[in-house]
């Protein structure tokens, strides 16, 4: 075989010879291969390079359909649909409230957040994988939004519907853009028209694009955006082209409306017809349960005797069958003699099986059926129920919450302030009455801790009085009584814990009830999944939802002693007295002995001193607690009572007589008002509280004692201008148990009448009586006072024709210029000497009057003595009112305004400002979301308020900038003499409100203010 031998270089680079003889060709270096060229890369996605295929014939449109459909549609419907049917407040509804409108909520939802984006994103695959032109698309992001709104993420899940309803409204071929909304049959239509005529028009697919509109309008009611769903529905429900399978959730919607809006009256017949056409069982029962309700609500027992039947025959979930059954029982007890028969009702279902579960619940109700006719028995019901138990968290506490509402109306605060402890340890943020548990849970903690200090110190004190032999025997037995019962305790928790160690479920009470363990045996409990979850709901219902620390059996303030304060009651020591008789140290109750309990009693001067002063101050505070905090007038009476009759020579004693004699005329006892008046003014008469009787002077002479009480009156009254009643009513009450009584009673009670009066036309009571009442109460408490006489007396006038006024004020008309403004007397804008200073004529050689100032004055003084001249002199004006009061005050860190006033400016001008500040503000500012707003205050005087601002440098800077930028860019077609600029805080922009004293703020500003 013959070798292939290389050539040399010379002979590789020797050009070959044409075969003709020709001159040879030289070699090209050409490569072996073609370049490519760079290729740009799509990054668009398939959605979008589908889009630019022409061609959509069957075969696409069946594949792509069939893909997105079973690919991605189908299994996000799945888990979203699994989703909202697992998550349900698991039986946890109050049912003696209103029922939330669907039982889960964005407010207290359990949905998980981790599925809930799964379906997005799988819906969000399906959109940009496949042509957009499927039919499943628009279904897709149907899904979407769902899942949005079910995260609580409104404002996404508003923007994809309004994307549905946009991008998929149905457009005609010649049609360059699509236009939603047209008028048909002289009716707006926004909706599709779905074409399901015939038997095989019912398989048709339909638009997700009607549902769209339902689910745009739940979003934006979850927004409170009130006016624009009623346009939605309004539309809709008049829509030719909406679909009737549809009927029934839009009715639900328009009853949701009416239903979160309070609306209840407006919210039957929506909620009757969507009940009729839902094709939901669960979802019929609860909206018929809450039509019950509603029925009830409004006095038409019989049909929601009707409602709640229906309810039982829908066959619902276990809870709301016999919630149902429960409201049937409550209704019959209020018909003569159906008491008797709805408890022994109750009592034949407490002996089914099927209702073993809610027995705590048919306790419960059997004893808010017998309170008040008897206390005790309702109170064993409720007890009962209690003991019980069940997992329904929010039985329990209502339970709690009804004992201790039982106990604070009969005036047992001690009993009442354990079991309000209880109710908000198991509550949740969204109890109905959480804010009242809460404020009478701190009203009581302060009164148990006054009350435990009376008994101890009383128990304390009625030892230390005993004979020294029966001191020891009575000590002796005490500590051997201690011993035992820590003996007892002891071999109690040593049971217990043996108990524990042999049941993996920590001894709980495993009767084959809802909590009994379902574990294998050989398992520890700490690797059993369901041990653990059993162990977890029987701790939770044994002592709520604690927090983790230390400690966390105890109540959340102890346990207070029950006993009373009867002094004539045998000697009574509790075990917190007998903690606080023994040695300060903190020893076992075990190693207490007589001699040691001996050592902390009052039985040296010095130590009973002390237990009487903190006693006295026990029992004055008290008093103050039942009268300001538990408006208990007759206990606040019966314990200043006894605290004279322990103590006569109190060294507040003018303080309480005076209480005493202020809180029987509260109660209408004019003898016992008289007694207490006539020794405040024998014995005590040159006190101030003898002044406030006889003139209501006072003899206040603290200074600071009257900048705090002036400062407290001024934040009362701006409570009360402001149109806060509560508040200025709280801040006048606390000032008297804060100040007593002050040099400004008289100003304070007024404050109150006022308060009471206002208060009552607010809430539309007709209660002319009981203002008349109130102001006469205050005109006869100060007899001396002309101002305050006066002022009663305008109040009374204008009770009297309160009618006449309110008749007037309806048909009052106000007539509107050109431009739209109100139409005004031109003696409205007259502006007043101290608004207006106006230069005074006086002499230049002896700075006396001229005379035609001293005619003026001889005049007004000739008006006022009545010695009028016969001859009017038209040159003298009436005398003007007098000057308005501006305390205005310095304020730094008080939310501050600048404010732009408009001197003789159009009102176009003004609208036109008002757009170019928004402009402004959105271009400069648009991270501090500063607002502008136009502000009347008076006919004559109107602004442009920029808010809020945090602090008062914050606004001086936005001053300093917006000053130089407004006659240079923003509105330079307004003169800058047209308008002026100035800070305000909040405070002071309530007193210019009132007073409209403008020229003394601007006066204020500018001798306060520093500005560059």
């Amino acid at each position: 075989m013959a070798q292939i031998k290389p050539r040399s270089q010379a002979q590789q680079q020797q050009p070959q010879q044409d075969p003709q003889g020709q001159s040879p060709r030289p070699l090209l270096n050409k490569p072996l291969f073609k370049s490519k060229e760079p290729r740009i890369q799509d990054r668009r996605p398939p959605s979008e390079v589908m889009l630019e295929k022409k061609h959509w014939n069957f075969k696409r449109r069946f594949f792509q359909n069939l893909a997105t459909r079973y690919n991605y549609y189908f299994h996000a419907r799945v888990k979203l649909d699994k989703v909202v049917k697992t998550v349900s407040r698991d039986g946890q509804d109050n049912y003696n409230v209103l029922l939330p409108f669907y039982p889960t909520s964005l407010q207290s939802q359990g949905f998980s957040k981790t599925e809930l984006d799964s379906v997005i994103e799988k819906t969000n695959m399906a959109i940009q994988l496949h042509d957009p032109r499927g039919k499943w698309i628009d279904d897709c992001f149907l899904l979407m939004g769902r899942a949005y709104f079910y995260e609580g993420d409104l404002e996404n899940a508003n923007k994809t519907f309004q994307y549905i309803n946009l991008t998929f409204a149905p457009k005609k071929k010649d049609e360059y853009k699509t236009v939603v909304g047209a008028s048909e049959n002289d009716h707006i239509s926004i909706a599709t028209r779905e074409k399901r005529k015939g038997f095989f028009g019912r398989f048709k697919h339909v638009a997700a694009r009607n549902d769209a509109f339902l689910w745009r309008a739940k979003t934006l009611l979850e927004q409170k955006d009130y006016d624009e769903v009623q346009a939605l529905l309004n539309i809709l429900s008049s829509d030719p082209n909406f679909p009737h399978r549809l009927d029934g959730g839009l009715a639900e919607v328009r009853a949701y409306s009416n239903y979160v809006q309070a609306r209840y009256p407006e919210t039957i017949e929506p909620l009757k017809a969507a009940i009729d056409k839902s094709r939901d069982r669960v979802a019929r029962a609860r909206m018929s349960f809450i039509l019950g309700q509603l029925y009830l609500q409004l006095h038409h027992a019989d049909s929601a005797m009707d409602k709640f039947r229906d309810v039982i025959a829908s066959k619902p979930d276990p809870m709301m069958d016999f919630q149902a059954r429960l409201q049937i029982a409550k209704i019959n007890a209020k018909e003569e003699g159906g008491l008797a028969r709805s408890l022994e009702g109750l009592r034949h279902m407490l002996k089914k099986e099927r209702f073993s579960h809610f027995r705590d619940a048919i306790l419960y109700t059997m004893g808010t059926l017998s309170y008040p006719g008897d206390t005790a028995v309702a109170l064993g019901y409720l007890r009962k129920s209690l003991k019980e138990g069940g997992d329904n968290m929010v039985q329990r506490t209502l339970t709690y919450k009804a004992i201790a509402d039982i106990y604070y109306e009969q005036r047992q605060y001690l009993d009442a302030k354990k079991y309000y402890d209880s109710t908000a340890g198991t509550m949740t943020a969204e109890f109905v009455d959480a804010a009242t548990v809460n404020v009478r849970k701190t009203v009581l903690t302060d009164v148990a801790a006054k009350q435990t200090i009376i008994h101890r110190e009383d128990s304390l004190q009625r030892i230390a009085a005993m004979p020294e032999s029966d001191r020891n025997i009575f000590l002796a037995k005490m500590a051997a009584t201690l011993k035992t019962a820590a003996a007892e305790k002891k071999k109690k928790d040593a049971m217990q814990a043996a108990n524990s160690y042999d049941n993996p479920a920590f001894g709980m009470n495993n009767n084959g009830g809802a909590y009994s363990p379902k574990e294998e045996k050989g398992d520890w409990y700490f690797y059993n999944p369901a041990s653990k979850s059993t162990g977890y709901s029987e701790f939770k219902r044994r002592w709520g939802s604690r927090q983790v620390a230390d400690n966390w059996r105890r109540s959340q303030a102890g346990n207070l002693n029950t006993a009373g304060n009867n002094n004539d009651a045998p000697v009574q020591v509790s075990t917190d007295a007998a903690t606080a008789a023994a040695t300060p140290e903190n020893l076992p109750a075990d190693s207490i002995t007589a001699e040691r309990l001996a050592a902390g009693l009052p039985l040296t001067p010095e130590k009973l001193d002390n237990s009487h002063k903190m006693d006295q101050d026990a029992r004055f505070e008290l008093g103050k607690l039942y009268y300001d905090k538990l408006e208990n007038y007759p206990l606040a009476i019966e314990t200043y009572d006894s605290l004279l009759l322990k103590y006569p020579d109190h060294p507040r004693k003018p303080e309480i007589l005076y209480s005493l004699y202020v809180w029987q005329g509260k109660l209408n006892h004019p003898a016992e008002a008289a007694r207490y008046k006539n020794m405040i003014l024998t014995q005590y008469g040159n006190t101030n509280y003898a002044d406030i009787i006889r003139s209501g002077g006072n003899r206040d002479t603290d200074l600071a004692r009257k900048k705090t009480i002036s400062a407290t009156y001024d934040s009362a009254y701006t409570a009360f201008r402001s149109g806060d009643v509560a508040g200025a009513l709280a801040i006048k009450r606390r000032a008297d148990s804060t100040y007593g009584t002050n040099f400004m009673q008289g100003k304070f009670d007024l404050l109150e009448a006022m308060a009471l009066v206002k208060q009552d036309t607010l809430i539309g009571v007709d209660s002319t009586q009981a203002s008349r009442r109130a102001v006469l109460a205050v005109m006869d408490k100060y007899p001396g006072d002309d101002g305050i006489q006066q002022q009663t007396k305008a109040l009374l006038d204008a009770l009297d024709h309160r009618n006449e006024l309110v008749s007037y004020l309806a048909k009052l008309e106000i007539r509107k210029d050109a431009d739209g403004g109100p139409l005004v007397d031109e003696n409205i804008s007259m502006r007043y000497p101290w608004q207006n200073p106006q230069p005074v004529l006086v002499d230049r050689l002896n700075g006396s009057k001229t005379p035609a100032a001293l005619a003026d004055s001889a005049h007004v003084s000739n008006k006022i003595a009545g010695n009028v001249p016969t001859a009017p002199i038209a040159t003298v004006a009436p005398p003007p009112p007098p000057k308005p009061v501006t305390p205005y005050k310095l304020s730094a860190d008080n939310p501050h305004f600048v404010v732009l006033a408009f001197q003789r400016v159009s009102k176009e001008l003004m609208d036109e400002g008002l757009n170019q500040f928004t402009r402004y503000n959105a271009s400069k500012h648009a991270t501090d979301k500063i607002e502008v707003g136009s502000f009347v205050l008076s006919p004559s005087e109107t602004m442009l308020i920029f808010r809020i601002f945090p602090n008062e440098d914050k606004a001086l800077n936005y001053f300093d900038e917006i000053r130089e930028e407004a006659a240079i860019s923003i509105i330079p077609r307004i003169r800058p003499s047209d308008y002026s600029f100035f800070v305000i805080s909040r405070d002071n922009f309530i007193l210019l409100n009132s007073t409209k004293d403008l020229m003394g703020y601007r006066k204020f500003f500018t001798d306060n203010y520093v500005t560059q």
